[in-house]
C-alpha cells in the first residue's frame, strides 16, 4: 500500500487540513483504495464544511493518477450508529436483484432528507471472473501481466472528438464493449487461439466471506446513517413511512422485507419512559405533601410550581435551539425534586403568618420576603455548580449544556 499512501492519501490529507474547524483527521491505506474520516469541532456548521471539503476534493484529484475510478464523499453522524437497519430477503428466482434493489429500494431511501448514507450489506453486483488456466496460458508462450492489461483495456468508451459537415457539428465516439460472455470467450489472443482455450469465464457474484440473512433466508441488510444535525426521531418517521410504501411495490413482490431496527422507535421509547417516570415522581411528591400539610389547597399551590417551572424551561430551550432527548428530558426529570423544596419551603411560612391572624395577601407578602434572600442564595448555590459547564470543551459540553440547561432555568 506504500502506491496508495503516496498518491492518494497523503496528497487529499494535504488538502483537507485547511479546512476550517477541522478537529482530526483519520486515514487507512489498502490495495486499491483509500479511507479517510474528518471529524469536526463541537459548532461548526456541516453545511459549510461539506462544500470546503468538496472544493478540497476536487483540488487533490489534480493530483491524483489518471487510473483513479471515483471519490465518494458522505456526511455521517460521528456516533456511527445507523438510524435504522432493513431486512431484504431475496427471491432466487430473481435474474437481477441488485439493480431491482439499488433502484426501487436504496435510491428512495437515499432521497429522504436528513438521510447521509445507505449502505447494502450483502448485495453484490455481478462481475466477470476470468479464471486463467496458467499452464495452459505459459504452454502457449504467453505473458499472464500483458494479458490481464490488454483484457483491462479492452472495454472503454471515450470522446474521439467531433467532425464538422455542411454546417453541422457531429460528436464522435470510440466504443468497445463486449455484449455477452460468448463474446469475450471468442476473443482472440493469438491467431490461433481463443480466450476460453486457456481460461475459464463466468458472469456471477464475487466470492462472499460473509453472510446475511432475514429470518434464515439469504438477505441483504440496507443499513441507513443520518447526517449529524438531522432529527433522528423526524427522519426514522420518514423511513418508516417510504418503507410502508416500499411494501405495496409490486415491482417488489419477489423480496421478503423486514425492520429489523430503527433508533427513532428507541429513542420515543426511552423518552416515554421517562416521561412517566417524572409523572409518577412528581404523583409521589404531591402524596408525601399532603401527608404532612393535611391540606389540599396548599399542595395543590406547591405541586403546580412543578408544571409551570418545566414550562418555562421548555420555552427557553424551544427558543434556545434545543430538541427534547434523552438528556433534556432527563435534566427536566432532576429538576422535578428539586423544585419542591423552595415551594414547600415558603408555602409553610406564608401558611404560618395566615394562622397567626394575617390575611392572605399580607401573609403572602411576609411570608415571602423574611426568606426571599435565604431562597435565592439557595437557589444561586445549586446553579452556579453548573456554570463551570460552559468552560468545558468538546464532546463533554455538549453532553453537560443539554442536562444543565433544563434543571437552571426550571430553578430559576
Amino acid at each position: 500500500t506504500p502506491v496508495v499512501l503516496h498518491q492518494f492519501t497523503v496528497p487529499l490529507a494535504e488538502e483537507v487540513r485547511t479546512v476550517r474547524g477541522l478537529d482530526q483527521i483519520n486515514s487507512w491505506s489498502s490495495v486499491g483504495r483509500s479511507i479517510g474520516v474528518i471529524r469536526f469541532k463541537q459548532g461548526t456548521d456541516m453545511d459549510v464544511a461539506y462544500r470546503e471539503v468538496r472544493d478540497r476534493v476536487q483540488r487533490a484529484r489534480l493530483l491524483f493518477p489518471d487510473d483513479v475510478d471515483r471519490v465518494f464523499i458522505r456526511k455521517e453522524d460521528a456516533s456511527g450508529i445507523p438510524v435504522a437497519v432493513l431486512g431484504l430477503a431475496i427471491d432466487p428466482s430473481l435474474t437481477d436483484p441488485y439493480n431491482l434493489i439499488k433502484r426501487e429500494i436504496l435510491q428512495p431511501l437515499e432521497r429522504i432528507d436528513g438521510v447521509a448514507n445507505v449502505r447494502a450489506d450483502g448485495l453484490e453486483e455481478k462481475e466477470i471472473i476470468i479464471e486463467l488456466d496458467r499452464q495452459r496460458a505459459e504452454s502457449h508462450g504467453l505473458n499472464i501481466y500483458d494479458l490481464a492489461m490488454n483484457l483491462g483495456s479492452d472495454n472503454f468508451s471515450m470522446a474521439s472528438g467531433n467532425v464538422r459537415d455542411a454546417g453541422r457539428k457531429f460528436i464522435l465516439r470510440s466504443v468497445a464493449t463486449y455484449r455477452s460472455v460468448e463474446e469475450l470467450e471468442n476473443r482472440p489472443v493469438t491467431p490461433h487461439l481463443r480466450l476460453k482455450d486457456i481460461a475459464q469465464i463466468r458472469y456471477e457474484e464475487a466470492e462472499k466471506r460473509y453472510s446475511v440473512r432475514v429470518n434464515s433466508r439469504p438477505a441483504v441488510a440496507a443499513v441507513v446513517f443520518k447526517e449529524g444535525e438531522a432529527n433522528t426521531v423526524e427522519v426514522s418517521r420518514q423511513i418508516k413511512a417510504v418503507f410502508e410504501e416500499l411494501k405495496q411495490n409490486p415491482r417488489l413482490s419477489g423480496l421478503y422485507m423486514e425492520s429489523l431496527f430503527n433508533q427513532g422507535e428507541v429513542v420515543e421509547e426511552s423518552l416515554r419512559t421517562l416521561v412517566q417516570g417524572g409523572l409518577i415522581g412528581g404523583s409521589f411528591a404531591a402524596l408525601v405533601l399532603f401527608v404532612f400539610l393535611r391540606r389540599f389547597r396548599l399542595t395543590a399551590i406547591i405541586t403546580l410550581s412543578i408544571p409551570l417551572s418545566l414550562l418555562m424551561a421548555l420555552v427557553v430551550m424551544f427558543f434556545g435551539g434545543e430538541s427534547l432527548n434523552i438528556l433534556t428530558i432527563l435534566g427536566l426529570m432532576i429538576g422535578v425534586g428539586m423544585l419542591v423544596d423552595n415551594s414547600i419551603v415558603v408555602a409553610e411560612n406564608i401558611h404560618r403568618h395566615h394562622k397567626d391572624g394575617l390575611s392572605r395577601r399580607d401573609a403572602c407578602v411576609r411570608g415571602a420576603g423574611e426568606i426571599a434572600l435565604a431562597i435565592t442564595m439557595a437557589t444561586l448555590t445549586t446553579i452556579v455548580v453548573f456554570v463551570p459547564v460552559a468552560l468545558v470543551e468538546g464532546q463533554g459540553q455538549f453532553f453537560l449544556m443539554r442536562l444543565a440547561l433544563p434543571i437552571s432555568v426550571s430553578l430559576v
